[in-house]
Parts: C-alpha cells; structure tokens; sequence
C-alpha cells in the first residue's frame, strides 16, 4: 500500500510538471504567432536602488517585458521588441489563465495603443497594477495586436508573460520599493526653506526636508552640484540683510556637511534682499523672501 501511495503521488507531481509545461507551450499550439518564455526559459529578473526598482522577463523572439517604479511616479508596464513586430495602432490587454486552470475563460481588460517604437506598447496605472496581481496570482498577462513582420502581416499577434518563477523575483520587488524615494529628480531639483524674521535656526519641519535632499543626493550619483543660496526681506540695513543671508545659507550648508554631503557638491552664495521671490510689500510675501533656495544641478 506504501509503495502504491508513492506511486500516485510520483504520478501527480509528474502531472503538475507537465501542466506547468504545457501551459507555456500551449499558446504555440493554438496560434503559432504567439510570443512567450517556455517553462525551461521563464525567468524573472529584480533591479533595484533607492531611485528606480525594475521587474523583467525576457520574451524569446520578441523582446522583454519590464515592470519599473520609479522614485516619485506610478507604476509603469513597457514592453520592448527587438524589431518591428507589432503594427501601430490599437492593442488588447488580455487575462489569460493557465492551462492547468482550463476552466478559467479569458477576458479583455482594456485596450491599448500600439506604437511605432521600440517599446511599442507602455501601460500606466492602473492596468500595470493589474497585470502585477495576475502574475500573482498565477494568471498570465496577454496582449493581443495584428502583425507587421513582412511575412505575418496582418495576422493576430499574442505576447505572453509567463507566471513561472514569478512568486521570488516579485518579493525581491516588493522588498526593492519598501526603500525606494518619494521623490524624483524633477520634484526636488530646487527646494525652498524659509526663516522667522532674523531667524537663522533649522526647525525641525526644515531639518526633514534636509533630510530627504541629503538621502537624494547620496542615491543619485549623477549629482554634480548644490548651488545654496540665502535671501533675506527688505526688513534692516542692506549689511545686516548680506550678513543674515550668509548665515542661513552656512546653516544649511553646514547640515549637509555633517550629514555626510561632499563638500565640493556644494557652492554657497547669499544675497540679502537683492533677489526677492515676490515684492516686499506685505507680511507674507516678506515670508516668502526670508529664504534659503537648494538647487540640484546633474550631468
């Protein structure tokens, strides 16, 4: 009875193999002009840093396909080929269950603009999204446009992302955006800080602003210099104002350097009240001009 046990449950892992097998062949059986990574070849592939966390899988024949995050913006689904494969215009993004789920019916999602480009199809929120959780969940990601290879013109055209190996590289990701940046190159390229009248002291509201331009500029090695600069309101002589300016942008500068910024990044300057943002003609435009402006310069 032992042996016979053994037996049946050799017999059920061989068929669970084979399911995963076929489910990847499967597609090359109902349409030869599909496009998709066999069970041996499904590999998912995690990239990752504090900027950018990328999750990709080659597609033999085709291209790749690569989901990115990247620091301060939505998640975004790009699909490369090597040639032109795909005629511009209008797309299917499909979701197909495996053949080992055969009573799973497929279903549109939604459509999709086919591009002249070497990533001829990009996917925003929140159909990238989506595509994520049916990898997830097993599911596998199909879209569905005609042709515009020479010989298969004008024929249907599927590319599959395969769901095996997925469940590990999507953990990697995940762990990848648990350290990813709430901000990009173009959102904190130039900051602002402002001051009380003849304050010169960091608050801790600054201090965390600081903060996240430090943890920037230590991820993005592109960064080739801080220009610092201090300004003051009309308010006192035009002396003091230089001198106060001076103080507010060394204040600053004096943070990233104990925080472990390169001291030639850096470039300090101060103004007094020469550069006002807006004209001193209130109380809260002098806000505004009582100012220390961080500026992010890359190559």
């Amino acid at each position: 009875m032992k042996q016979k046990n053994n037996r049946i449950k050799w017999f059920t892992a061989f068929l669970v193999v084979i399911g995963f097998s076929y489910s990847c062949h499967s597609y090359a059986m109902r349409d030869a002009r599909a496009y998709g990574a066999y069970i041996e070849d499904s590999e998912w592939k995690t990239t990752g840093s504090e900027l950018e966390c990328g999750l990709s899988q080659q597609i033999p024949e085709f291209g790749e396909g690569i989901f990115l995050q990247k620091a301060g913006e939505n998640l975004e689904f790009r699909l490369k080929s090597y040639s032109r494969i795909l005629k511009p215009g209008e797309a299917s993004l499909i979701a197909q269950g495996p053949a080992w789920k055969p009573n799973t019916q497929a279903r549109t999602i939604t459509t999709l603009e086919v591009t002249d480009h070497t990533t001829p199809v990009q996917i925003g929120t929140p159909y990238s999204s989506i595509m994520l959780a049916q990898l997830n969940q097993g599911m596998m990601p199909t879209i569905s446009a005609l042709s515009d290879a020479s010989i298969t013109a004008g024929e249907q055209v599927k590319v599959v992302m395969s769901a095996v190996n997925f469940q590990q590289a999507y953990r990697d990701y995940v762990g990848c955006l648990s350290q990813l940046l709430p901000v990009n190159y173009k959102q904190i390229a130039r900051s602002a800080i402002f001051f009380d009248t003849n304050d010169t002291s960091l608050s801790e509201g600054i201090q965390q602003q600081l903060d996240l331009i430090v943890r920037y500029v230590k991820a993005d090695k592109k960064i080739q210099r801080i220009y610092i600069d201090g300004h003051t309101d009309d308010v006192g002589d035009k002396r003091n104002n230089v001198n106060l300016s001076k103080v507010r942008a060394a204040a600053v500068e004096n943070y990233f350097k104990q925080a472990g910024v390169d001291n030639k990044l850096m470039m300090l300057r101060y103004h007094g009240d020469k550069y006002p943002a807006l004209k001193n003609t209130s109380d809260e435009n002098r806000a505004r001009n009582r100012r220390v402006t961080i500026r992010l310069e890359r190559k």
